[in-house]
């Protein structure tokens, strides 16, 4: 009986460490070599896009099923309304804690260690029949969507320079589509089904995913090795001190984002109260803002790729600045305002986007995840702060308050890309002249933009803190 406990305990002890390696296992095909070309593909892009567009939709299936959830769990509409204000809490902690994992561990076992931690998380959301458990895992959830913001930096550090600002739309078209498809699919497939199978379809993507970032995602080296945690942590603080470029991107990030949630949170409101649409048209519309998905990659080409990424901000903003000019006067009477705003808004915002990336692409190589997490940050505030500034001012004065608001954001991001030129390196001026071609843009801020020999073999950075 003694002999048989103790093969019992070995067996649970053996298990758990078996599958540890088995997940930390690398295909010999993935194993890095740095006398390889070590370029990003096509594929692995398509692959990071479709990883992007399911990670990140975790975040959004719930927002259709606050009722059904109030329903099912028995509790008030506003204990459910607090499903998505958790999971975004527990995102905002991520890309704060999180992304900068990946300058200083191995970034396959980190991004396949969060893709399977979110499955296993989403399964217990599955099952579970408690609202306060549904709840807590719904944060974890929130915490371990990061992926995407862990693909970025590999897109932008690993991509062919002719290629990096298409490849990187692509990324963020998969974004774009997935917050799409999960308040399409939520809220169609929970009209024929029920909530649970929204949840179980997801845990599938999300196993899928899984399986093939396992067989197709190198054993990229570490960026920073000997950086310690609490020193990478450090880093994101002094960073918008720092960084003339990281700052300015990120306060343009934050307007830029500011808007586009202002517009899509009241854009509810302004359909139901004065054009009396009804739910399922009011879902529909978000088809208007599919645009960037098939016209991300496409301007990133013609125009991203082609100009200083200062041009390509400008053209964005100001492109942008009309056509919520028109959908702020003309959405008061016409839904031409509001359908002009969703298709041409939605792409100019994600032009910017794109263009901000490769604008702090060269910020710091050895800290690319740091960067970025800096970036996202400044992009949650924005978000943040667009939806409750734009619901207070469309409650006191409709569609045109909430519209002013958005004009005003993107006004200061103009004047924002004014203050500092395209070779400015410093904070404010434009020493070395307007020229906006491609070949005129600067490298990192900290050297002479020329690239190592270490980055040429694809080794990545080697600096240690």
């Amino acid at each position: 009986m003694a002999r048989d406990d103790d093969e019992r305990s070995w067996a649970k002890l053996v298990w758990p460490s078996r599958f540890m390696r088995l997940l930390a296992w690398t295909p010999s095909w993935l194993r890095w070599d740095g006398d390889a070309n070590n370029e990003m593909t096509w594929g692995l892009t398509a692959l990071f896009g479709v990883a992007g567009a399911f990670s990140v939709a975790n975040l959004y299936y719930a927002n259709p099923l606050l009722n059904v959830f109030a329903d099912y769990f028995g509790v008030s509409d506003e204990r459910a309304a607090l499903i998505p204000s958790v999971t975004q809490a527990g995102y905002a902690a991520g890309l704060l804690f999180l992304i900068p994992l990946g300058d200083i561990l191995r970034r396959r076992y980190l991004i396949l260690g969060l893709v399977f931690s979110t499955a296993f998380v989403w399964l217990g959301c599955t099952l579970t029949a408690s609202f306060s458990t549904f709840l807590g895992l719904s944060f974890l959830v929130g915490l371990l969507t990061v992926t995407p913001q862990l693909l970025f930096p590999l897109t932008i550090q690993y991509a062919p320079p002719r290629h990096k600002a298409t490849m990187t739309s692509i990324v963020m078209s998969g974004v774009v589509l997935g917050i799409l498809i999960a308040r399409l699919i939520s809220g169609i497939v929970t009209q024929y089904t029920s909530w649970q199978t929204v949840y179980w379809l997801s845990f599938g993507l999300q196993a899928g995913i899984f399986v093939l970032l396992f067989l197709f995602l190198k054993d990229y080296p570490i960026a920073r090795p000997g950086t310690t945690y609490p020193g990478i942590l450090w880093r994101i603080v002094k960073m918008p001190f720092r960084k003339p470029v990281l700052t300015q991107s990120s306060l343009i990030a934050f307007l830029a984002m500011g808007m586009f949630t202002s517009f899509w949170t009241t854009l509810t409101f302004q359909l139901d109260h004065v054009f009396h649409l009804s739910t399922l048209s009011i879902g529909l519309f978000a088809l208007g803002g599919i645009s960037p998905v098939f016209l991300n990659a496409v301007v990133s080409r013609i125009l991203t790729s082609r100009i200083h990424t200062h041009g390509t901000i400008i053209i964005a903003l100001l492109s942008t600045l009309a056509t919520v000019l028109f959908g702020t006067f003309v959405g008061t009477f016409s839904l031409a305002g509001p359908i002009v705003w969703a298709f041409l808004g939605d792409l100019g915002v994600n032009t910017t986007i794109v263009a901000n990336r490769m604008a702090i692409s060269a910020v710091d190589p050895t800290a690319h995840n740091a960067v970025n997490s800096v970036y996202m940050i400044f992009t949650f505030a924005g978000q943040l702060f667009g939806t409750a500034v734009g619901n207070a001012l469309y409650a006191r004065g409709g569609w045109t308050w909430s519209g002013a608001l958005n004009i005003a954001q993107l006004t200061t991001a103009l004047v924002l890309v004014a203050l500092k030129g395209p070779h400015e390196k410093g904070w404010v001026g434009w020493s070395g002249g307007w020229d906006l071609r491609k070949s005129e843009m600067i490298g990192p801020e900290e050297s002479d933009g020329t690239r190592s020999n270490e980055e040429e073999k694809g080794e990545g950075p080697v600096e240690v803190e």
